[in-house]
């Protein structure tokens, strides 16, 4: 059950720091999200490790209602795509000059959610709102 609140919190979170500069100015506390990810190096750790155990547990451990494996797949996909993100925004500064020619999933997935990033906030609160709502339709 803890994986279940950590898996929305987590949506949630990543949903603000998506959603940081279409809606920043109203809301004050997605400024702060987006400011505390870009300096705090121990976030971005613990961000990018939650997101890779909370994707496992989610496909491992599925909530009561789904399949035993890959039970509660639609959010274990959207948080795995936010890790990615994740990684991609912490290796993105260390990486410019070196830029070669051939993309890696994670080089897709980063621009792909950097180009969208509104649209991609919105859908994962809207996951969230599903799976917390009504976690029985989260199946496959």
């Amino acid at each position: 059950m803890q994986l279940y609140v950590l898996a929305i919190a987590y949506l949630l979170f990543g949903a603000g720091l998506l959603l940081a500069d279409s809606y920043g100015l109203s809301f004050a506390l997605l400024l702060s999200m987006r400011y505390a990810f870009r300096t705090k190096r121990a976030l971005r750790r613990l961000l990018i490790v939650l997101g890779m155990v909370i994707s496992l547990g989610l496909g491992f451990f599925p909530m009561d209602p789904g399949p035993v494996f890959l039970g509660d797949f639609v959010p274990m996909l959207n948080i795995f795509s936010l890790m990615l993100y994740y990684v991609f925004r912490s290796m993105r500064g260390l990486e410019e000059g070196n830029r070669n020619n051939e993309d890696s999933v994670l080089d897709a997935t980063g621009r792909y959610m950097e180009k969208n990033k509104r649209n991609v906030g919105f859908l994962t609160v809207v996951i969230a709102a599903v799976h917390f709502l009504a976690p029985q339709l989260v199946l496959l």
